[in-house]
């Protein structure tokens, strides 16, 4: 196996990992405009920067190096930072100071941590190692995980045949991943997200991470009332933007929009662990149903929040 291919089989593994699990791809080094981290993964058991595909003494300097700088620039403790090689095959010697796995060995590795950061200081460390980091070689991806939980990520519902090649790189690794695996063979995608749950939107170099909590209300007539409750899960203030919301309909069209909208946010300062609520009304044609409720928080593909309509 290649280099590049232990990477993707790397990433394939890695959405397999937990909600409460951040992973990002190909980002560089603080404080460093040319060399990058293949991976980038926070979790309850501290922060892992991950070097795939290479082995050796290059291999462990260049982790263990990224990681000094990740735990310096994020303002992490190092013990809480660890540097991981994950190749095809690692070989039989088992370098000093950092942790080695295979793509199939890396989930079961990760979640075999001991927890060393409860839920306030899990969101803080992902909101500084987000910020910290920028992109590499090319675009960063922000991966998710799959656990089932209230608060869901975005990209849970990726295309059957993706998710299919996903979840097949994870079951030697996670017990529920064959499950998965045979859900999604008969045609179920994962779990979508459902009007009252809460998403987690990853957070960026400019904005801390968010929780949208879409809710229905009750509305006049063929009215679609949702209320929809902005979070700063962060550790830093930001000025809000405007958000951009629809309403599916069965037909694939989208409902016409009632008043004003979340355009009232845009300025905004959210200061951490603080909310804002903003009302949507649609308007129902009718012998039409609506069935998803969409909002982005930006213009990134990634940054869009879908649910279905209970």
């Amino acid at each position: 196996m290649t280099e590049a291919e232990t990477q993707d089989e790397t990433a394939r593994a890695l959405l397999a990992l937990p909600s409460e699990w951040t992973v990002l791809e190909d980002v560089a080094w603080p404080g460093r405009k040319v060399a990058d981290i293949d991976h980038v993964v926070v979790g309850p058991g501290g922060a892992f920067v991950v070097v795939s595909g290479r082995t050796g003494r290059s291999a462990v300097a260049a982790g263990t190096a990224a990681a000094d700088a990740l735990a310096s620039g994020a303002r992490l403790s190092r013990r809480t930072v660890h540097a991981v090689l994950c190749a095809a095959e690692p070989g039989d010697d088992q370098p000093s100071g950092v942790l080695v796995c295979t793509p199939e060995t890396i989930v079961a590795m990760l979640l075999g941590r001991p927890r060393v950061l409860e839920r306030d200081q899990l969101v803080a460390a992902r909101a500084t190692v987000t910020s910290v980091v920028r992109r590499g070689r090319g675009p960063r991806r922000t991966l998710t995980g799959g656990g089932k939980r209230r608060v869901r990520h975005i990209g849970s519902t990726g295309r059957l045949a993706l998710f299919l090649l996903l979840t097949a790189a994870t079951i030697a690794a996670v017990p529920w991943a064959a499950a998965r695996y045979e859900q999604a063979r008969a045609g179920n995608l994962p779990e979508t997200p459902r009007v009252g749950e809460t998403i987690w939107v990853a957070g960026t170099t400019t904005r801390p991470p968010l929780e949208l909590t879409a809710e229905r209300v009750e509305g006049p007539g063929r009215r679609y009332v949702v209320r929809l409750t902005v979070r700063n899960d962060g550790s830093e203030s930001f000025a809000m933007d405007s958000l951009v919301a629809s309403l599916g309909l069965d037909d694939l069209r989208a409902a016409a929009s009632v008043g004003r909208s979340g355009s009232d946010l845009a300025g905004v300062r959210l200061e951490p662990g603080k909310e804002r609520v903003v009302t949507y009304r649609f308007a129902l044609p009718p012998d039409r149903a609506a069935e998803t409720f969409s909002v982005a928080v930006s213009g990134r593909p990634t940054d869009e929040a879908h649910w279905v309509v209970s």
